[in-house]
């Protein structure tokens, strides 16, 4: 055997040998098991298990994009909204328990071209019927949901409903169709006593729709608001109405209906009491349609009310082209006469393109 014989030979030997250890070491090194993500079904649509875990997580939110018109502006404003829910739940010995966190953004109609700050809009923990964080105050929106929930004019703004967002403590207690809460919020002026306001909620769901009353009581200001109604699924069309009211005890309070065209010193003026109606309409698969209306009735002069009543009508459209995008053309406008015989009149509007998911 010459050396070029011997050379060759030896280097197919090495060959040989590094590739079977490379082979054995390639099967011992088994792989690590895999957990695909699993569905949870026990909360409803969208949640799934967080691998290694027994808690269910729903994750949702949009991004929306509006342009408002106001009348009386020289120009208009826009505004890009980004807002992403993380809902987990667990079920346990005490309930489900529940943690919410809602991040948002909004970007608004600035001429500089800095990062929109994300915040933190909602912040919740719930064991059974016990919740707290800081959320919508209950007096516009219970949390975990009602037909009390926003207001009568189904639109985006809503009429006007007193909405605030608030920390809280509450206890919700579901026995069938009926549900109750009594929730302590976040007061106010809370460095001039330990005392906070109190928001009491009752309320029932039918297959027909639903009725409830809210009462909230601002400790400081010793006003009561007063928010009652009821609300008709009407199946032989698909549309819902929503009928009702409020009342304050006092021009000024937590819970208290702003009164449009409020002037003069009392800026937060509310109104004694305000009706309104709505209707909302599917029109086809794509399309729906709601129209509302607001009465506002204000405190006497002698009281210290400014404004005597006021009207508000809101409108829109909605379009739905392809499921997760929505197109919404909103438009409301408003009346108002003061004590003194001074009306104002007020009309905006906006269209918004809406992805959510």
């Amino acid at each position: 055997m010459n050396i070029k014989s011997l050379l060759i030979g030896s280097a197919a030997a090495l060959v040989a040998v590094s590739g079977a250890r490379a082979a054995d070491a390639i099967v011992a090194a088994e792989p690590e098991p895999v957990e695909y993500v699993r569905v949870c079904d026990a909360f409803g649509t969208g949640f799934f298990y967080i691998p290694g875990t027994e808690t269910c997580l729903n994750i949702n939110g949009y991004v929306r994009f509006r342009v408002t018109a106001t009348k009386g502006t020289a120009g208009y404003t826009q505004n890009t909204r980004a807002r992403i829910n993380f809902d987990a739940r667990s079920e346990t010995e005490l309930g489900t328990l529940q943690s919410y966190i809602r991040l948002q953004s909004n970007s608004g109609n600035t001429t500089n071209t800095f990062d929109a700050p994300v915040v933190t809009d909602q912040a919740v923990i719930r064991l059974g019927g016990l919740f707290m964080g800081y959320t919508e105050s209950a007096f516009a929106a219970l949390y975990g949901g009602g037909v009390g929930n926003w207001g009568f004019i189904q639109t985006d703004a809503g009429g006007v409903y007193g909405y605030q967002q608030r920390q809280q403590l509450g206890y919700r207690y579901d026995a069938g169709a009926w549900y109750a809460a009594v929730v302590l919020e976040h007061d106010a002026n809370p460095s001039l006593n330990w005392t906070p306001d109190v928001v009491g909620v009752l309320g029932v769901t039918q297959g027909w729709g639903g009725a409830f009353v809210h009462v909230g009581y601002d400790e400081t200001l010793r006003s009561t608001g007063v928010k009652a109604g009821v609300q008709f699924d009407v199946a032989a069309t698909g549309g819902q109405v929503r009928i009702g009211g409020f009342y304050s005890s006092k021009i000024v309070g937590a819970y208290g209906m702003p009164m449009p065209g409020a002037v003069g010193i009392l800026t937060n003026e509310v109104a004694q009491w305000s009706g309104a109606i709505g209707y909302t309409q599917a029109i086809t698969d794509t399309v729906g349609a709601t129209l509302g209306y607001q009465y506002f009735d204000g405190f006497s002069a002698a009281k210290g009310g400014t404004v005597k009543n006021a009207h508000l009508v809101e409108g829109a459209l909605t379009w739905e082209p392809v499921q997760g995008l929505d197109v919404r053309l909103e438009g409301n406008w408003g009346t108002s006469r003061t004590y003194t015989g001074v009306k104002t009149n007020t009309a905006s509007g906006f269209m918004w393109v809406r992805r959510t998911f």
